[in-house]
């Protein structure tokens, strides 16, 4: 199953999270500012729609009010500004300059009710040091506006009339709202980045969070049976992952309680049954030597010998592994000739392998060394050439190679025979494990060889190679040569 990053997913949930909320923040924004400046269009539009319609008759000048228009807004918008007049039944008069070209004025019809608080206005701009007072001019009916799309433009229509004339007062919206468009624009530019920034804050921000659990990890990695007496401290923790550490710390001291417990019990049984096992032995050999010519009686015999022989090297095995798991397997350091020893060790399992007439390869590099136990590397010997031979075929055949490579010394021994698959590489050197063809042993040959192994500092593999062989790679780290 594949798996995910929790920082990852924080990243992206923070991302859309502020994203979601920057986005609606925007539109809420636009909207809110949109408005408003459609509003102060419409202010805009009223002054001057306000003005022509309180003063002006069946006889306005387009002219006259153009002059209005521009006083009123400044040379430089004017031009975007832009009216039309039309007769009180609603045919177009006059228009000016500005008007858009093909945008029919009667589509905009005038309201049909008057004000009823209508505004007033100053007629002429008083002299100084005079107050003109503002009096009532004609009456004027509610304005209507209009939004309108022309010729891939919007415009905002006003439009304004009194008893005799109706005025359609329009400016471009998209050059009066400028500045919220470019604000539209920057927004958009700027939000990508905004939610990079974001996630790459999120990013970090889970890192940190997590550190605590990456320090647990690498401790919990480290962690092995020799080593379960630790603790972890919880130092300046935060409260959530103080409670983790405890937890995990509580974990700790069941699982060493448990596993000494374990541990004491297969060493007291491994030890406490070899005498009885010594006992059995020295009687049925005692047994065997008096039984004289009797040959049912010495084929018992030899049969129970072999069987207590068998029980012995497993409980040799089982406290082999008891104090190895203990941290308390002693090896007798020494130098040894590995290439020598293997060359006794290969002619030993000559004998085994004539029974089934088994060939041996055998490729040994002269003159290499090792700091080691030889009793134990020949239990590693012993266990590995027996299980070639035993799980071998009859006319097969074993080939050993003892070479030096790169910072070690490495052996391999392959045999014919069933192939081992993949998936079973790491199971076989479990305890009690054993081949799916085996009606025998007690699966734990291959699992003291890998403590031994590792033991020395070494390491044990299985090899699936091209020519149908089964190999077992043993790799141990020798001194550099002098």
């Amino acid at each position: 199953m594949k798996r995910r990053s929790f920082r990852f997913r924080l990243a992206l949930i923070s991302m859309g999270l502020s994203g979601l909320v920057l986005l609606v923040f925007g539109l809420v924004a636009w909207a809110v500012l949109s408005r408003a400046r459609v509003s102060s269009l419409d202010q805009e539009l009223s002054n001057f729609g306000f003005r022509f319609a309180s003063r002006s008759g069946p006889g306005v000048v387009v002219e006259r009010q153009q002059e209005t228009l521009e006083s009123m807004v400044g040379t430089e918008v004017a031009p975007y500004r832009f009216f039309h007049i039309l007769n009180r039944n609603g045919k177009p008069v006059s228009a000016s300059p500005g008007w858009p070209r093909g945008l029919d004025p009667t589509r905009f019809p005038p309201s049909h009710e008057v004000m009823d608080s209508q505004p007033e206005f100053v007629v002429m701009s008083p002299k100084p040091g005079e107050v003109q007072p503002k009096r009532r001019l004609r009456p004027v009916y509610e304005p209507r506006f209009y939004t309108v799309n022309h010729d891939g433009l919007r415009y905002r229509i006003g439009v304004f009339r009194n008893a005799d004339v109706v005025l359609a007062s329009g400016a471009d919206l998209d050059q009066f709202s400028q500045d919220v468009i470019q604000l539209r624009k920057a927004f958009l530019i700027a939000l990508p980045a905004a939610l990079a920034v974001i996630a790459f804050g999120a990013w970090w921000l889970g890192r940190k969070a997590l550190r605590p659990i990456r320090v647990l990890e690498e401790d919990m990695r480290s962690l092995s049976v020799r080593d379960l007496n630790q603790r972890l401290e919880a130092g300046n923790a935060d409260v959530e992952f103080a409670r983790i550490i405890e937890v995990y710390n509580s974990m700790l001291e069941r699982l060493e309680r448990s596993f000494h417990q374990a541990n004491r019990f297969s060493a007291d049984v491994s030890h406490e049954l070899k005498t009885p096992l010594a006992i059995m032995r020295g009687t049925l050999e005692r047994g065997l030597s008096s039984s004289g010519t009797e040959e049912e009686a010495q084929e018992v015999f030899s049969d129970l010998l072999e069987q207590t022989g068998r029980q012995g090297a497993i409980l040799e095995s089982l406290l082999l592994l008891a104090r190895a798991d203990a941290g308390r397997l002693e090896l007798s350091m020494e130098t040894v000739e590995l290439s020598s020893l293997l060359e006794t060790w290969m002619e030993d399992a000559s004998f085994l392998a004539e029974e089934k007439d088994i060939a041996i390869q055998s490729e040994i590099e002269p003159g290499i060394e090792m700091e080691g136990d030889a009793i134990m590397l020949q239990r590693v010997a012993h266990n590995l050439l027996s299980n070639a031979v035993r799980y071998n075929h009859s006319g097969g055949r074993i080939e050993s190679c003892l070479r030096r490579v790169d910072q070690g010394v490495e052996w391999v021994i392959a045999n014919t025979g069933e192939t081992i698959a993949e998936v079973d590489h790491e199971r076989l050197f479990e305890r009690f494990e054993r081949m799916p063809s085996s009606d025998s042993g007690a699966g734990l040959g291959l699992s003291l060889v890998k403590e031994i192994v590792v033991a020395h500092g070494g390491r044990v593999s299985i090899q699936n190679r091209d020519d149908e062989m089964t190999g077992f790679c043993v790799w141990f780290k020798t001194p550099p040569e002098k």
